[in-house]
């Protein structure tokens, strides 16, 4: 070669760069250039469970006090629970058209432990002294006469075997509940007991039938097509059965119907009047007395 020439090759290479001596020759293996790694990618972290909150429990409401209870009963009338009419010193219960609930007053003083005498149906002096006594243990005022005020911390004091009253007369609505074993028939207004009367049921050969009945129709005043006896506010619930102010009832205990829960006249007008334009659900339960 002439020398010419190898200079001249010499700076073609020069001229072609770095590049033109790693360009492959034929046959050779192509080494690819190494590639950056994609980074890394932690995994997403598990979201930590929210702990279900604890519902907070209600507080358990207080009993009222028995000046609560007091306070509360001040303006009881006939339309709002536990009424009954002033009782006062020197009445007395004549026939079943002129109750003044003196025997029950005098019932009622008994199971409250403040009077130990005779269920007479004359308020006497007796009678007066456990009124006053009753009313000093329990905020009201000492006036011996069973006001209206008196009688419904009275009533509410002396309810009988409230553990045996049926869950179903706690029901929506209202509820008349007739205990054969303790004379009584309480009424419920949406859960809320609203009055206890005593009454009194069929004999035994004519039990008051038990279940859990409704009202089927209201009468102010009816003669029973069987015994031809009146009828006042008769509301039946069971075939002829039904509950009534009772023209014979002097004592709750002394006698029996022929089936129907009997009331004193004056507490049948109030349950009727209470409850009228409205559906009374009525269960009778407990032993025969």
């Amino acid at each position: 070669m002439h020398r010419a020439g190898v200079r001249a090759s010499i700076c073609a290479v020069a001229a072609l760069g770095l590049s033109a001596l790693t360009v492959p020759t034929a046959g050779a293996a192509v080494i690819a250039p190494p590639t950056t790694p994609p980074p890394a990618t932690s995994p997403s972290p598990t979201p930590t469970p929210r702990p279900t909150p604890t519902p907070t429990p209600k507080p358990t409401p207080r009993p009222l006090t028995k000046c609560q209870i007091a306070a509360a009963a001040k303006n009881t009338t006939a339309s709002k629970p536990f009424y009954r009419a002033a009782t006062k010193f020197g009445m007395r219960d004549g026939g079943p058209k002129s109750i003044n609930h003196v025997r029950e007053v005098q019932y009622r003083l008994r199971w409250a432990r403040v009077y130990k005498g005779s269920v007479t149906g004359s308020f006497g002096s007796a009678t007066r002294r456990a009124v006053r006594t009753f009313q000093s243990k329990n905020c009201l005022t000492q006036t011996g006469n069973a006001d209206v005020q008196t009688w419904s911390v009275l009533i509410q004091k002396t309810v009988r075997f409230r553990s045996s009253i049926p869950t179903v007369c706690r029901g929506e609505g209202w509820h008349s509940c007739y205990d054969r074993a303790s004379h009584q028939d309480f009424l419920f207004k949406n859960g809320k007991m609203w009055n206890v009367w005593l009454v009194r049921g069929g004999m035994y050969s004519a039990q008051t039938r038990t279940g859990n009945f409704k009202v089927t129709a209201r009468y102010t005043e009816k003669e029973s097509s069987l015994y031809h006896v009146q009828m006042y506010y008769f509301m039946p619930h069971s075939g002829g059965e039904g509950q009534h102010g009772s023209g014979f009832m002097v004592d709750p205990w002394v006698g029996h119907s022929h089936g129907c829960i009997n009331m004193y006249i004056k507490d049948a007008k109030v349950l009727f009047n209470l409850t009228r334009g409205d559906p009374l659900h009525v269960t009778v339960y407990g032993a025969w007395d």
